[in-house]
C-alpha cells in the first residue's frame, strides 16, 4: 500500500501550560511561531493529493477552544481523502475535548491519531521534569481515548533526570494493560540536553548525567523488543534532524541517525534470543541495521552471541539473496567477507 504522504504544521509550544526543564521546541524545529488557521486553509488549498495533516510542536487541544474549532475547520479544505494527526498534553483531553474530536473522526478529515505526550509515567521524575501532572492524569487521558474508539498514540522518552530502565519497563506494561486488545502507536525520544534549558544548567552543575549515544541505543532497542512483544505499534524513534537540533545540543545522545542504531540494536536482540548462536535470516530491506554505522549491527550480534565478527556475519543471511549482501535487478553483489 502506498503510504500517504505526510504535511506538517509546527505549533513551537503554542498551548503549553508550562516549560518541561529538557523542552525548547523551536531549538528543535527551527519554528518559533505557529501558523495561523487562515495560513493551514491557504496551504491546504495548494494541495491536489490527499496528505495526513500533522499538527506537532505543541498542546494542540490546549489551545482555546475556539481556536481548536477554527484548526479543524480549516482541515476541511484538505483534499478528499485527508486525515489529521495531532499532539497534546495529557490534561488537555477533558470530555468536551474528546467529543469534538470524535466529531472531527466523522468529518470530510477525520483524525487518524491523538498522540498523547506522556514522557514517563514515573511520578518522581515527572515532577523533576516539571511536566505538570501525574502518572495517574496521563493514564486516565490515554484511557479515555481508547475507550472512544479514538486512534490513539503515546510519546514517551528515555533519559530523563531520575529515570532508569526499569522504570520505562514499568511505563510499557501499565500502558501494555491500559489498552488491552486495542491498537496504541508509540514513539521514543532520548532526552537531549538543548541550549538555554532548565535540563542544561542542571547538567553544568553536574546534576544531571546524560545517556551517552551507544548506552542510548541498547535502552531503546530493549525497549523496542518489549514493545514488539506487547503489541504497539512503533511509529518512530528519535527526533527528526534538523540543522537547528543539531546546532543546539549541549550534550546527551545525538545522532542523525539515532533510529536505525536502536532499531539495529532491536534486531540483533530478537536474532539471537530466537537463536543464541545462529543461523539467523533478516529480510534484505534491514541489511543498513547491521552493516551501516560501522557496521555496528554485526559488532553487536557477535558480541551478544559470544561469537568473532566474522563468526556471526557468516552465520546471517539475508532473503532474498543469499548471505551479507542486498540482490537488486541490474546491481553488483558485493561479497560480505569484504566487508569486515
Amino acid at each position: 500500500m502506498k503510504r500517504r504522504k505526510t504535511l506538517p504544521f509546527f505549533f513551537a509550544m503554542a498551548g503549553c501550560r508550562n516549560r518541561c526543564v529538557y523542552c525548547d521546541q523551536a531549538q528543535i524545529t527551527g519554528i518559533r511561531t505557529a501558523p495561523t488557521p487562515k495560513e493551514v486553509r491557504r496551504r491546504l488549498e495548494e494541495l491536489d493529493d490527499a496528505v495526513e495533516i500533522c499538527f506537532f510542536g505543541g498542546s494542540f487541544t490546549c489551545l482555546h477552544a475556539s481556536l481548536v474549532e477554527s484548526y479543524l475547520e480549516a482541515t476541511a479544505f484538505a483534499p478528499s481523502g485527508s486525515s489529521l494527526r495531532l499532539s497534546t498534553h495529557p490534561l488537555c483531553l477533558a470530555a468536551g475535548t474528546i467529543r469534538l474530536l470524535k466529531e472531527a473522526t466523522r468529518g470530510t478529515c477525520p483524525v487518524s491519531c491523538v498522540e498523547v505526550g506522556i514522557s514517563s509515567l514515573d511520578n518522581a521524575v515527572l515532577q523533576t521534569c516539571a511536566r505538570g501532572y501525574t502518572a495517574e492524569d496521563a493514564l486516565r487521558s490515554v484511557g479515555r481515548l481508547l475507550q472512544e474508539g479514538l486512534p490513539t498514540g503515546v510519546q514517551i522518552m528515555i533519559g530523563l533526570p531520575g529515570q532508569d530502565i526499569e522504570s520505562t519497563f514499568r511505563d510499557l506494561r501499565l500502558l501494555a494493560q491500559l489498552k488491552g486488545p486495542c491498537s496504541l502507536a508509540l514513539r521514543i525520544y532520548p532526552c537531549l540536553v538543548l541550549k538555554g534549558t532548565p535540563l542544561e544548567s542542571l547538567w553544568k552543575s553536574g546534576k544531571y548525567g546524560p545517556l551517552e549515544t551507544e548506552q542510548a541505543a541498547r535502552w531503546t532497542g530493549r525497549l523496542l523488543v518489549e514493545a514488539l512483544d506487547l503489541g504497539f505499534e512503533v511509529l518512530r524513534v528519535g527526533l527528526a534532524e534538523t540543522d537547528s537540533l543539531a546546532s543546539s545540543v549541549s550534550a546527551g545522545p545525538h545522532h542523525p541517525a539515532f533510529g536505525e542504531l536502536a532499531w539495529g540494536e532491536c534486531a540483533a536482540l530478537l536474532l539471537v534470543r530466537n537463536s543464541e548462536r545462529g543461523p539467523w535470516v533478516e529480510h534484505w530491506k534491514k541489511r543498513s541495521l547491521f552493516f551501516g554505522h560501522g557496521k555496528r549491527g554485526i559488532r553487536r550480534l557477535a558480541e551478544l552471541s559470544g561469537q568473532k565478527d566474522s563468526e556471526a556475519l557468516a552465520r546471517l543471511s539475508f532473503w532474498p539473496g543469499g548471505t551479507g549482501f542486498t540482490r537488486k535487478a541490474g546491481s553488483r553483489v558485493d561479497n560480505p567477507e569484504n566487508e569486515l
